[in-house]
């Protein structure tokens, strides 16, 4: 994955139980945990900026055919 580089970061008490909580369950580290949290919430993230912009251009490829159909439609009468 790289070099790995260490951070100091301040989160809420119960959510370090959390973290240590699975961690004991899972025989992960704290660091592999987290790592593997930011990486699935980026994977959501680029998912839906994906889902976003193709929905966008579905309703962009919609108007235009529609567009054509018309210019079309005149074309044939």
């Amino acid at each position: 994955m790289g070099n790995k580089q260490k951070v100091t970061i301040t989160i809420d008490e119960e959510i370090v139980k959390e973290i240590d909580r699975l961690s004991r369950e899972q025989g992960e580290s704290r660091s592999n945990l987290i790592g593997e949290a930011i990486r699935e919430w980026r994977q959501r993230q680029l998912k839906n900026e994906l889902i976003k912009g193709y929905t966008v251009m579905a309703k962009e490829d919609l108007e235009t055919a529609e567009a054509n159909l018309e210019v079309s439609m005149e074309v044939l009468k």
